[in-house]
């Protein structure tokens, strides 16, 4: 059963525990109100000076949080290699106050209202490790008097992953923008996918701008609604030199399209040389729930975000980090399972196999009345009418009662129990 702490001074009240109001202990033992409440009041996420218009020239309504972001950031970049497949989605982080930096309200979610992140998640094996987020920031993002931006979009480069993109709607705004530039500059392993509800497929975009040209060479009929469904033909462009495909399947009420790279190899003298890769919808269809996935976890119940409650903005956002920590950490242990199996293959030692040890103690022992043979099947001594039944030794085939103890259903003598025990 759960229930909801309106009053964080329920944790500190002197009243008697009720299981139905209140908090479902006290905190008088480890802490104080009043230490608690200096302890928060003096909670900071950055060292850094906060920029005003007289000395800097512009205002951060972002500060707070930057520099948390960032180490969030830096930390998976040093500790975290990803996968060659990735998937780049939005996640929102709850908040119902509009005034905040950056709110949002983005209704196809579960939790519309609040910040918008763009994250990466990696899903080695369903094992999912969300590694990179950047907060969407709009309007609110800091410029200077002249109009430049105080913070340029930083261009991810990464030449050994994929990243699969499930934006749905059109590029519009400097967050959606900036990010299009992080998927197009892994141009070495792109998956990207768009569709033509209204707009057609991009195919670059200027880093740290919101420019953008339509695919040249791309022939009209790939957005004919003529095609039956499930239809895929790819089509061949180029842009700088770098040929590249594009992949059109037909669906029910669009024509989905994918940008991949995947099918050409350059070589260390510039060649290009072809290889055959037919999976580019099943990959994106594998890796596209990733994020979702990601933010399900976070969003459960009992998760970390759902039973914080904070009135201050940085420290919700500081909320969001612990979830996605949350989430990854669980995850994380998943894989440990990988790790162990790949070390044992390394170390695999099945041409000297060890000898198997028997854990069965080795005593004489001895039927009781009115039992006979043993039976394999049920695994006890058979039910007889006379008493004391005696059995043949499968050693010496003198008549006897007795047995080891390793092996009930052989009838041993004592003599050759006490030969038996010995061997061993």
């Amino acid at each position: 059963m759960t229930w909801e702490i309106l009053d964080r001074k329920c944790w500190w009240s002197k009243e008697a525990i009720s299981p139905y109001s209140g908090a479902p202990f006290w905190l008088n033992n480890a802490i104080s109100f009043n230490r608690y409440l200096e302890i928060t009041a003096a909670l900071r996420f950055t060292d850094v000076r906060t920029p005003t218009v007289e000395l800097d020239g512009y205002e951060d309504c972002f500060h707070e949080a930057r520099k948390l972001i960032n180490r969030f950031n830096d930390y998976y970049a040093h500790s975290y290699i990803p996968t060659w497949l990735n998937c780049l989605d939005e996640s929102m982080s709850s908040w119902l106050n509009k005034f905040c930096p950056g709110f949002m309200c983005v209704p196809r979610k579960p939790h519309p209202f609040g910040n918008e992140y763009h994250s990466i998640a990696d899903g080695d094996d369903d094992r999912l490790i969300m590694w990179q987020v950047k907060l969407v920031e709009g309007k609110d993002k800091p410029r200077r008097a002249n109009g430049h931006f105080v913070f340029p979009t930083e261009v991810w480069k990464d030449n050994n992953n994929t990243v699969g993109d499930d934006e749905a709607d059109t590029w519009e705004g400097e967050g959606r923008g900036s990010w299009w530039g992080i998927v197009f500059s892994v141009f070495g392993r792109v998956l990207s996918n768009a569709t033509s509800r209204g707009f057609g497929f991009r195919r670059t975009l200027k880093s740290g701008g919101t420019g953008r040209t339509e695919c040249e060479g791309l022939p009209s009929i790939c957005t004919s609604m003529t095609w039956s469904w499930g239809i895929v033909r790819p089509f061949v462009a180029e842009h700088d030199n770098v040929p590249f495909f594009i992949h059109c399947c037909r669906d029910s009420k669009y024509i989905s399209k994918i940008m991949s790279t995947h099918g050409m190899l350059e070589t260390i003298d510039g060649q290009w040389k072809s290889f055959k890769y037919t999976e580019p919808f099943s990959r994106y269809s594998k890796a596209k729930h990733w994020v979702d996935n990601v933010n399900n976890h976070r969003h459960n119940p009992i998760g970390l975000e759902e039973v914080w409650g904070t009135k201050w903005w940085a420290k919700r956002q500081f909320t969001f980090l612990c979830s996605v920590t949350e989430v990854n950490a669980v995850k994380s242990r998943a894989r440990g399972k990988n790790k162990a199996l790949a070390q044992q293959m390394i170390e695999n030692t099945l041409d000297n196999p060890p000898t198997p040890e028997r854990n069965a103690d080795h005593a004489l022992k001895k039927r009781v009345a009115f039992e006979g043979e043993w039976d394999l099947d049920r695994r006890k001594f058979k039910r007889v009418t006379t008493d004391y039944v005696r059995l043949k030794c499968r050693e010496c085939g003198k008549m006897c009662r007795t047995f080891c103890s390793c092996n009930p259903g052989k009838p041993l003598c004592t003599v050759c129990c006490a030969l038996h025990t010995n061997e061993l």
